[in-house]
């Protein structure tokens, strides 16, 4: 999973409409899987830290929980003193959460009790469930599954987006159907979540400097000299390099 610092403007947009506007829940979810929900999250579980909020990370993401195997290597580390690890472990044996001391704030890895499952599947208990967290901490992110993804094994995101203060969607540009996106947001609106706002992940998408080469290249059959003279000069034009 890629890390995205909590310092970015893009972080700090985020931020300051949802946890940073007196949100106390917020949903991160997506479309289709692999859009960069779970590096939203973290990011703004830091960026909520820094302001000095306990903050609780709930990963509800059943089909692919990739921050569980993160989670469980902190868990494994050596604790600085004998009272820390007693309390760590009482922490995950009663609730499943987990403190992670270094970063600052406490994660819920994504449980594999079917009978967990079953209960956060259901609005009114996830409900509870969250009334129940949040006597212990300022805010909550949840990571959810993405929208497109519905069977009996998963927890609906709709359900969690739909019992939190409000939700963000993570697209990736180039990458995302527009069908999947219409249809996500049809199921958020049916559901009547607040939508926040959405977030466009551009990794995928090539720089103004990537698509003038490849196009360039459409020319060397008759002018190969010329172009790849042109292609090195391009190539130290800074403001080319502006992802598109």
């Amino acid at each position: 999973m890629i890390t995205l610092p909590s310092h970015y403007a893009e972080v700090e947009a985020v931020y300051s409409q949802t946890l940073g506007a007196n949100y106390r829940t917020i949903a991160i979810t997506s479309a289709a899987p692999g859009e960069g929900k779970s590096t939203l999250a973290e990011a703004l579980v830091k960026r909520a830290q820094a302001s000095d909020k306990k903050v609780l990370l709930v990963e509800l993401n059943t089909f692919n929980p990739v921050l569980k195997a993160r989670l469980q290597e902190a868990v494994n580390a050596p604790m600085p003193t004998q009272k820390s690890t007693s309390q760590a472990a009482q922490g995950q044996v009663n609730t499943g959460i987990i403190n992670l001391n270094e970063q600052g704030y406490s994660v819920l890895p994504v449980s594999n009790d079917a009978m967990t499952i079953k209960k956060y599947r259901e609005a009114s208990l996830l409900i509870e469930a969250i009334n129940q967290w949040l006597s212990e901490f300022d805010c909550i992110v949840f990571d959810t599954a993405s929208l497109a993804m519905l069977n009996q094994h998963n927890i609906p995101a709709c359900t969690v987006c739909q019992v939190c203060d409000g939700a963000i969607m993570v697209v990736e540009a180039g990458k995302t159907p527009a069908n999947l996106i219409e249809e996500g947001i049809e199921k958020l609106v049916a559901k009547q979540v607040n939508i926040v706002g959405t977030v466009v992940n551009d990794k995928s998408n090539p720089s103004l400097l990537d698509e003038m080469i490849r196009e360039s290249h459409k020319l060397d059959a008759w002018l190969p000299k010329m172009m790849s003279k042109l292609r090195a000069k391009l190539a130290n034009v800074v403001m080319l390099n502006v992802a598109v």
